[in-house]
């Protein structure tokens, strides 16, 4: 049987806990039709697990009985932030869900020239957050990464990350920029049509190196899971 982890908020773990929340009840009554004395695993997104009970089994609700601390993890020392231009929301879904599985720390969404024009209202982002909360969920992941709000490319490009890379099929091979030792990368990929001539200057202006992913040329969603992929996997080699 697969490992049952839910998520809630640190505030709301406690020796007993009642599960109220539909999808989880569902899940454990009649999906896998759990009873008193199974385990269900509790994290917080803030590095901790915990071992649980169930206790009792209602019509409404699950209570849940914590035993012990199970896991417990520091925020990763090497950390990558990606940006993104708003999408479609099939596409989009797929980079928070995919990044989020390869250990993105945090999600930069923002508005370019050639990407959707439009500002997200708060329930479609709280719908990125609950993708990215059940990708932690599946990837086991004890940190949920930070879905910032919705910028202008402007105020993105100036961020005061320490390493700034955007991609782009004229720039150096990602193979050779990467330092391993490097601990926090803000990476942006770009629209399908590319950046424009002033946004391509405007990363100059603000110290981005420009790496290249492939010889081919990328839709976004392809350049930000194989560009993630791709320095995870330097960083954790270091």
């Amino acid at each position: 049987m697969s490992k049952i982890r839910i998520y809630l908020e640190k505030e709301r773990i406690s020796d007993v806990i009642e599960i109220t929340s539909p999808p989880n009840i569902h899940k454990i009554k009649d999906v896998l039709r759990l009873g008193p004395g199974a385990e269900v695993f509790v994290f917080d997104g803030e590095g901790r697990e915990y071992l649980c009970r169930i206790k009792e089994v209602k019509k409404n609700s699950v209570f849940i009985k914590k035993e012990k601390e199970q896991r417990k993890e520091k925020l990763p020392d090497k950390r990558i932030i990606l940006g993104f231009p708003l999408l479609r929301e099939q596409k989009l879904d797929f980079i928070l869900q995919k990044a989020t599985e390869l250990g993105v720390s945090g999600f930069c969404p923002f508005i370019c020239r050639r990407g959707l024009q439009v500002n997200p209202n708060a329930n479609k982002l709280n719908r990125w957050r609950t993708i990215v909360i059940e990708a932690v969920r599946q990837s086991e992941r004890l940190w949920i990464p930070r879905v910032q709000g919705v910028a202008s490319l402007d105020e993105v490009a100036k961020k005061p990350y320490q390493v700034k890379l955007v991609g782009s099929i004229k720039g150096k091979s990602i193979h050779s920029v990467i330092d391993k030792k490097w601990k926090e990368i803000f990476l942006i990929v770009g629209p399908e049509g590319d950046f424009s001539a002033e946004e391509v200057e405007l990363f100059k202006e603000n110290n981005f190196n420009s790496v290249r992913l492939s010889t081919n040329t990328l839709r976004t969603e392809t350049a930000a899971i194989l560009s993630v992929g791709i320095i995870r996997s330097i960083l954790d080699a270091g």
